[in-house]
């Protein structure tokens, strides 16, 4: 099955001070539309040209498949992780299977080899509305139960603000007590029953990272996600998930399925967490989820972005048996489900998926008039 592009629109939406999500709006000659998220920080709108230039040269090309698209756009690997050109490429191939599972009139996990499913378990990440926030340990505990209350049982924060990994490993220590104090008032507060996730940017090296985790370990943390950053550490990582009982998660940044097998092969990693905006796509996702799954690894896409992430994300994760509970950014911006139509569910922890076709959800258009910008990239 092929696609033909017609025409692209991009948007953006300022949801805070500190994060503004990236879209764009494609439509094929069949008159189908579909939406994709491309939010890569400072280099959103870096990709937001390399999305523009590719679409022009592949609608010019004529019909396009997803794997037909490296040749014409005359791309060949390695490709950077989280770089612009992942990022295009992320959202071009899944601008295609989106179009693609319109065209079959089926729901897009259909067309990813997965079955639909209503609801997918989600896992509540503090992290982005905590910005809003001084900040404190007080803070984190407080987003912790507000999150509790809304049903989820598995909270993630990434507490450790004062670490530099450039650092000496005794001033890193030093700098983490902060970090441990804002996780120990996180368990206080919510208890025992309800699983911790901590998320580390990469910010410790490895005799600290050791430390790190034996204080972890006495809080019960589920996961100790990124202690190193995973490309640029994998020997580091090895040595550390030896010494270690807690599960090591990592890979948000990785592009493609061979990335993501070096790592799984290697035993450096006990969970991966592709980003569907930056690894390639949904299916270079499921790829990664099924191969992870039969290395009795998990799967847990890396998803703190915007809605349309999400439910991208969604299809992914409901594509993949075995699959764990997929991240959402909880309480970052108040409007947040008004910007899909139809709005998005969240309900008691979990993501509640459209039983429509394609994507099975698209931008409201009068809201992002309203709240948001178009513009050329």
């Amino acid at each position: 099955m092929a696609v033909k592009f017609s025409e692209i629109k991009f948007y953006y939406l300022e949801a805070t001070q500190f994060t503004t999500w990236f879209f764009a709006s494609i439509l094929d000659e069949d008159g189908f539309t579909t939406d994709v998220e491309f939010t890569n920080g400072e280099l959103s709108l870096d990709s937001a040209v390399l999305i523009s230039k590719m679409f022009d040269v592949i609608k010019h090309s004529g019909t396009t498949t997803e794997t037909s698209i490296f040749s014409t756009l005359d791309i060949k690997p390695p490709i950077l992780g989280r770089s612009p050109i992942a990022t295009a490429l992320s959202a071009i191939r899944s601008a295609i299977l989106q179009l693609e599972a319109l065209q079959k009139e089926i729901p897009l996990v259909e067309h990813l080899g997965g079955e639909y499913k209503e609801k997918i378990p989600l896992y509540a990440n503090i992290n982005r509305s905590l910005f809003l926030t001084d900040r404190t340990a007080k803070s984190f505990a407080k987003a912790a139960e507000k999150s509790v209350t809304q049903g989820f049982k598995i909270i993630k924060c990434a507490p450790f603000d004062e670490v530099n990994s450039s650092d000496t490993t005794q001033k890193i220590l030093d700098s983490a007590k902060y970090g441990i104090k804002r996780v120990k008032d996180i368990r206080d507060a919510i208890g025992f029953d309800v699983d911790i996730l901590i998320d580390c940017h990469g910010r410790f090296d490895l005799p600290s990272a050791l430390v790190i985790a034996e204080r972890l370990s006495e809080l019960s943390i589920s996961w100790f996600e990124e202690p190193l950053e995973t490309e640029e550490n994998m020997d580091s990582l090895i040595e550390l998930k030896k010494s270690i009982s807690i599960p090591i998660a990592g890979g948000e940044s990785m592009y493609g399925l061979p990335s993501f097998m070096e790592a799984l092969n290697t035993d450096v990693l006990d969970i991966v967490m592709p980003d569907l905006k930056y690894c390639g796509g949904p299916s270079e996702a499921v790829k990664i989820g099924e191969n992870a799954v039969k290395l009795m690894k998990g799967y847990s896409p890396h998803s703190p972005s915007g809605p349309i992430s999400l439910l991208l994300s969604g299809h992914a994760t409901s594509a993949v048996d075995g699959s764990m509970p997929l991240e959402h950014a909880v309480d970052e911006y108040a409007l947040r489900d008004s910007i899909l139509t139809p709005s998005e569910l969240i309900k008691d922890g979990n993501l509640i998926i459209p039983n429509a076709n394609g994507l099975g959800g698209s931008i409201n258009l009068d809201f992002i008039k309203k709240y948001g910008v178009e513009f050329i990239p």
